[in-house]
């Protein structure tokens, strides 16, 4: 019988959305997937208004069905049932919510069929600030992991081997190895550029994370990491919305409707069946965020320019040009969505550090 290969996958399990990567020869495939996820039913059928109004086709959620239960994951979950919002750092040691996203998301990369996995997660510097801390968070990450796997997306049979697992790496770290390292994982940037202190400033959605880097360590760290991420900006944006239209959004749709505004589209509702344009209200809720992280940032890291400066994270996008007034210099990842997990894909390429 042939054996089947070991494939090596970066995991980001960010709040918002859950991303992965993986080495190609020197091409790195990535998957984004919204993190919502909530109890659902079978949505393939139903019904339907084809051929009666035309509109914009747009994308449904995955059916992921696993011990007997039944999860919608991915985008639009809203229009079939409600989402589940979990903002604790427990939900990394499995939970069901986790669980079905990453089942979700592993198919999107891998497909249907059988599959050999080996995997290195980046988490929050809060979940991993403490050594023990962070070796027993590992433990029980392995210890719902490391199994083989069966579940069903949209009714597809999959069956996952994962035969491994690291899962200490920082996330704002995971970005300096995307910035810093070739597709087989060997460091590019020259030993001065290893050697010199980097700021990482990594803006999640739950999360904000801002440390130094230098000789391959976190030499220094700012910030506890759950206080300045995009949430802040959602949860505003959905207090302003409900003052002024009396309209009630979850986190989810609220943080769509920032996304849209860094895409440079119109952020838009429905009230009383209308729509109605509500840009300035966004750009509102997403700038006093991006002023309270400046403010952070001046007062926190007051008298320090020693540092190269790298902006990633989703957040990022939105806040390129306060931060840019800060930092003149710094530089942007190209991709910083999908920064961590292309890292830990690099990362996970480097000799003996997954084999096992």
């Amino acid at each position: 019988m042939k054996e089947i290969p070991t494939r090596k996958i970066g995991v980001d399990p960010g709040f918002s959305s859950l991303k992965l990567a993986e080495v190609h020869g020197s091409e790195i495939n990535t998957v984004a997937l919204p993190a919502a996820v909530g109890l659902g039913t079978d949505i393939t059928t139903g019904l339907s208004l084809a051929g009666v109004t035309r509109s914009r086709t747009t994308a449904r959620p995955l059916t992921v069905t696993f011990d007997d239960t039944q999860y919608l994951v991915g985008a639009n979950i809203d229009r079939y049932t409600r989402p589940i919002h979990r903002m604790d750092f427990g939900r990394f040691t499995d939970s069901p919510e986790l669980r079905a996203a990453l089942y979700a998301a592993l198919f999107r990369l891998t497909g249907t069929g059988e599959h050999r996995l080996a995997l290195v997660l980046a988490l929050p510097v809060t979940v991993l600030q403490r050594r023990n801390d962070a070796r027993a968070v590992e433990r029980k990450i392995r210890d719902w992991l490391v199994r083989t796997h069966h579940f069903a997306v949209d009714g597809a049979d999959t069956r996952l081997s994962i035969v491994t697992v690291r899962a200490t790496i920082p996330q704002p770290v995971a970005g300096w190895f995307d910035w810093g390292m070739d597709t087989a994982g060997q460091w590019v940037k020259g030993a001065a550029a290893l050697k010199a202190p980097t700021l990482v400033i990594d803006q999640g959605f739950n999360t904000l994370d801002v440390l130094v880097v230098q000789n391959g360590q976190i030499s220094q760290r700012y910030t506890g990491g759950d206080t300045l991420g995009m949430r802040r900006a959602a949860e505003r944006l959905t207090a302003l919305l409900e003052h002024h239209y009396g309209i009630q959004l979850d986190l989810t749709a609220a943080d769509t409707l920032i996304r849209r505004l860094n895409d440079g589209k119109k952020a838009t509702v429905f009230v009383n069946g209308d729509e109605v344009d509500v840009t300035s209200i966004t750009r509102q809720a997403r700038d006093t965020l991006a002023s309270d992280v400046v403010r952070f940032l001046e007062r926190t890291l007051a008298g320090g320019r020693s540092w190269r400066v790298l902006l990633t994270g989703g957040g990022s996008i939105g806040l390129r040009q306060k931060l840019l007034t800060l930092f003149p210099s710094a530089e942007f990842l190209p991709n910083p969505v999908r920064a961590n997990a292309r890292g830990l894909a690099k990362l996970a390429r480097r000799n003996g550090f997954l084999d096992g």
